[in-house]
């Protein structure tokens, strides 16, 4: 049986694991699809190639660390800086980025002809960067955002791309089409902002979010993270089984919930042959029994609510 997984921290709120694991059902595939918390963007690559996972994706907060502990890394990476999907192909451990095709295909697929548009970007970390750059390739006229304004200046400088103010959306945002949010739930810059109905909102969330409440109130249309979630795991599948998998499936199990009750979890020891992933809905990568116990009530806290 081939395994694969999603690295994060936290990671038990990702719905990667229902979507593949519901296209290996579907299509009679011997693999399973797991979540592991790791340590670090080291103990990544030490967990694939200890445990022979044939691919893995990567989320928040190690899209970056990963990168240097890589083999090999595809073009777009250089540009994003961040990794979102590793392929492992005989030991060598390869970094992509599908996260821009998520963004773009999620505002194609609603009909919105992105040549020419005018978005602003939310955001600097890997995730917005990797929006940046797939709105650019798509033509369309990309600025960027961020509290944070040197992070936000350092992708304007890789992609050559505009940078502009938080201060001055208030004013400027008539002007834009659409608004790409790369940022936490709980955290909106645009709160005490009048949002035009025109506007489109993609919103790197797929639960509630702050920035997406207040676009909805406005009447915007309001394109949910799990959109961009399904379109990055498509790219990733092509990339894992060189086949594109079915759609409809990716889209009715996108919306499979956890049931807090039921969670089985493993310490995961980092021994070769010791993961039975297939049994479990969480592996935690820690150094004792202790820090484990602790870790599986962060991530339970973290997903339903302590």
């Amino acid at each position: 049986m081939e395994t694969y997984a999603v690295f994060g921290k936290p990671i038990l709120h990702s719905r990667s694991p229902q979507l593949f694991n519901s296209v290996f059902k579907e299509l009679n595939i011997d693999a399973v699809y797991t979540r592991i918390r790791p340590k670090s963007g080291k103990d990544i690559v030490n967990i694939i190639r200890t445990h022979d996972i044939k691919g893995a994706n990567i989320t928040t907060p190690y899209k970056t660390e990963v990168i240097e502990f890589l083999d090999l890394i595809s073009p777009e990476v250089n540009e994003i800086g961040g990794v979102n999907t590793i392929a492992n192909n005989n030991g060598k451990l390869t970094g992509y980025n599908t996260d821009h095709i998520g963004v773009s295909s999620s505002l194609l697929e609603t009909g919105i002809d992105l040549r020419g548009k005018k978005i602003l970007v939310i955001g600097a970390g890997p995730a917005a960067a990797a929006a940046a750059f797939g709105l650019k390739r798509s033509h369309a006229e990309v600025y960027i955002a961020n509290r944070t304004k040197h992070k936000a200046e350092e992708i304007c400088k890789k992609q050559n791309i505009s940078l502009i103010d938080l201060s001055d959306i208030s004013k400027r945002i008539e002007s834009f089409d659409v608004v790409v949010s790369a940022l936490l739930p709980d955290v909106n810059p645009l709160e005490h902002i009048s949002i035009p109905k025109h506007l489109t909102l993609l919103d790197a969330n797929y639960r509630p979010s702050k920035i997406s409440s207040q676009f909805a109130s406005h009447g915007c249309n309001v394109i949910s993270g799990k959109h961009w979630l399904i379109h990055q795991a498509i790219a990733s599948y092509k990339i894992f089984k060189n086949a594109t998998p079915p759609i409809e499936t990716m889209a009715k199990a996108v919306e499979i919930n956890l049931k807090r009750e039921s969670i089985k979890a493993k310490w995961l020891h980092n021994t070769p042959n010791e993961m039975a992933a297939s049994d479990y809905d969480i592996l935690i990568s820690a150094e004792n029994e202790n820090e484990f116990k602790k870790i599986l009530d962060e991530e339970i806290n973290s997903t339903f609510g302590s």
